[in-house]
């Protein structure tokens, strides 16, 4: 199936992406929307033109922005991002997509403090060295991830909240993170058309774009009731590796802005069904979880990623002025 008809698919009534993953074999081996449909015995077919000219519109688009268009039926598409519930059939790109190899989310609140932004800086600059660091790009915790004293760091993947025609649908400071993290050569994925303005509700779809296309997950600081719950809840579902900062040697570490942290430490599965507003442990399923509370720890992820690392004594020595 040509990718416009893809794409003209995704935006028809009831084609949600929960629902073209129950199909995506049939959608990928169907000639076309019209054969696709007639497998599904979809009967609302009169509106199949009006969204191929639509799609027709935002290939157009992206060519003028120069955003690569994955679609599921491509290799390229990340093996990953398929395990979650609802991965969308289309992903829009800009960047350096063999970032996307291997990826580590590290998240955290928009709202953190002077502790957790220099924990997140020393932990976006050890994974960078080995893997993708993967994060919103927003205000916060994310932020310093992926920038210090001024420089940013290599090997970034933003997902964005809004489409790729970035300095029209995010906000202002959103949309200096994503130019900023383009570039340093790094890459920004969006699940949202070009044109389509981030929302109060696209950040929370982003999150689990965040989760799917990570491999581990290391939460720096979060309050409970922060928006990192959302990436958490769906990452907690795919049988991965958690890694959560634990510092107990801080009296800021007993206080509301790290509860998601000591929740999660602490009442292991139980928290993580908790942070997703869950009554039993049931649909969690985590490899691991891994406290982080220095270089050792960093070391002790990356090895459960099944990665390398380089021996750095200077590196190292500066990892434990943190922790």
């Amino acid at each position: 199936m040509e990718q416009l008809d893809i794409i003209a698919l995704s935006h028809m009534k009831g084609m949600t992406p929960a629902f073209l993953k129950k199909n995506w074999q049939g959608l990928v081996s169907a000639t076309s929307a019209e054969d696709f449909l007639e497998r599904i015995q979809y009967v609302q077919k009169e509106t199949l033109n009006a969204n191929r000219d639509l799609a027709a519109r935002i290939i157009q688009k992206c060519a003028h922005l120069g955003v690569q268009i994955i679609d599921v039926s491509m290799p390229s598409y990340p093996a990953m991002l398929k395990d979650i519930g609802t991965p969308p059939s289309v992903l829009y790109t800009l960047g350096d997509v063999s970032l996307l190899d291997r990826v580590v989310g590290i998240i955290g609140t928009r709202h953190s403090t002077n502790l957790g932004n220099k924990i997140a800086q020393r932990i976006g600059e050890y994974f960078s060295e080995h893997l993708s660091v993967c994060n919103g790009l927003v205000e916060g915790i994310d932020e310093h991830v992926f920038r210090r004293e001024g420089q940013i760091t290599k090997n970034v993947v933003g997902v964005a909240s809004g489409g790729l025609d970035y300095g029209n649908t995010c906000s202002t400071f959103h949309a200096h993170n994503i130019a900023e993290a383009l570039d340093a050569g790094g890459l920004v994925v969006s699940e949202f058309d070009p044109d389509q303005k981030e929302d109060r509700f696209s950040g929370i779809k982003a999150s689990r774009i965040q989760a799917g296309l990570s491999m581990g997950l290391i939460l720096v600081q979060s309050s409970v009731d922060g928006g990192s719950k959302y990436t958490i809840s769906e990452f907690s579902r795919l049988g991965r590796i958690l890694g959560v900062v634990q510092y107990k040697d801080a009296q800021e570490y007993g206080t509301d802005v790290f509860g998601a942290n000591r929740l999660i430490l602490e009442e292991k599965e139980h928290g993580l069904a908790k942070l997703a507003g869950k009554q039993t442990t049931n649909s969690v399923s985590v490899k691991e979880i891994i406290p982080i509370s220095g270089k050792s720890d960093y070391d002790r992820f990356l090895k459960a990623l099944g990665g390398n690392h380089n021996e750095d004594k200077g590196l190292e020595e500066q990892m434990l002025t943190i922790f």
